[in-house]
């Protein structure tokens, strides 16, 4: 008698080896990342093994930065009963992109363009170059290299040349920056990203107009700023636009004096939790903070440096900057803030466009509080506690 039709046979139980593995569609790319990706298929003593370890190498080609499409063929093959062949099919990304995008953020609309060259030599690289021209008269260009360092860690190396400008009409003051800067990315355990990152920037700060606080038109001038920078940030929410549970914590602290007239450390913390509450309704609780102290010496910072508190990206229903201490009608920001916030997301009334465009927006209900000034820390607990919460801001 034949197997019954609902009869599972184990997979693990199939012996298996691996005796080639090709990959079909290579163009551009090097075939020695290709065999360092694909290379643990060898190891397989089972057929479960195959299936499983099949696929995880297919996800590391994609990672790789070199192909649009993986696809995976596995097949006896002639040498012996057990013996198996895989072949992945590839499809390599164009050599040239371009794009074009709009964005909406922090009460402003801006046209980004752009060109990419990925897999600029083969093994990962890619060279990047990016135009941004905003609403409130900001605009940003931007040349950037990455190269991938192969390893458990995934570890990338980029250096960006950039320059751009902005106006701050409610702090009465524009910037234009000219700078580099160079990243080192990794991962040092799931979910825990490192930034490691240089920056030397060279500043021109002027006055919107005439009319600008004194406070505001004594940081007027050049500057250059070099500085070292470490971000940690450990995410494990399951969606970064509009998360439905877990949490996220990110510490950044720079250090600038290494060269240049600026010197500062700056320390900021960014914590968030998500809970669920119903299908697609969920609770999450944020907070953020920051501290900006001078070094002893002749280098200070300025107000670029500030911090500045208000509007649609922290404390809502205030103006952008519309928190924390002022001169004749200019925000000039502060070396402390806080904010914290209570939201509610929840779908649209009767689901508009379910499973479409209409699951790009929520329902939000919020209570969001703050404050930003050049509070003096004593080291009390009490003391220091009461004087940042002082005629804080609530919406």
């Amino acid at each position: 008698p034949g197997p019954e039709p609902d009869a599972q046979i184990p997979l693990d139980n199939i012996k298996a080896k691996v005796v080639s593995v090709s990959i079909d569609g290579l163009l551009r790319t090097k075939n020695d990342i290709v065999m360092e990706s694909v290379k643990d298929l060898f190891k397989v003593e089972h057929f479960e093994d195959l299936i499983l370890t099949a696929q995880d190498c297919r996800g590391k080609l994609q990672e790789l930065g070199c192909f649009s499409n993986v696809g995976i063929n596995i097949d006896t093959s002639t040498t012996g009963t057990k013996d198996y062949t895989v072949t992945f099919q590839v499809q390599e990304l164009k050599k040239v992109t371009g794009s074009v995008n709009t964005m909406v953020g922090n009460n402003e609309g801006s046209l980004m363009t752009g060109v990419k060259f990925p897999n600029l030599l083969g093994r990962g690289e890619r060279l990047q170059a990016d135009y941004t021209y905003g609403t409130k008269k900001s605009s940003s260009f931007n040349i950037s290299i990455l190269k991938p360092l192969r390893g458990k860690m995934k570890t990338n190396l980029t250096g960006n040349v950039y320059q751009s400008t902005g106006e701050y009409p409610t702090s009465g003051f524009k910037e234009l920056d000219r700078g580099f800067l160079a990243d080192l990315s990794f991962i040092s355990s799931p979910s825990v990203l490192h930034n490691l990152q240089y920056e030397a920037v060279w500043r021109n700060i002027s006055s919107v107009s005439r009319a600008a606080a004194f406070a505001v038109r004594e940081h007027s001038g050049h500057t250059l700023k070099s500085s070292l920078k470490h971000i940690l940030c450990v995410d494990r929410r399951d969606n970064t636009i509009f998360p439905n549970e877990g949490t996220l914590f990110k510490l950044s602290q720079e250090f600038a004096g290494l060269g240049g007239n600026i010197g500062f450390f700056k320390n900021e913390l960014e914590l968030q939790a998500n809970i669920p509450l119903a299908e697609d309704i969920s609770l999450q609780g944020s907070f953020s903070g920051g501290i900006l102290k001078d070094l002893q010496g002749d280098k200070t910072f300025n107000i670029s440096d500030h911090f500045f508190l208000g509007g649609p990206l922290n404390v809502r229903g205030f103006d952008s900057r519309g928190i924390g201490p002022s001169s004749d009608g200019n925000a000039l920001g502060g070396t402390l803030y806080w904010a914290s916030g209570l939201h509610l997301y929840a779908p649209l009334p009767f689901r508009p466009g379910r499973g479409g465009l209409g699951d790009l927006f929520r329902s939000h209900v919020f209570v969001t509080a703050g404050n930003v000034g050049n509070f003096w820390l004593s080291g009390a607990m009490g003391r220091d506690l009461e004087q940042v919460t002082q005629d804080f801001r609530l919406s």
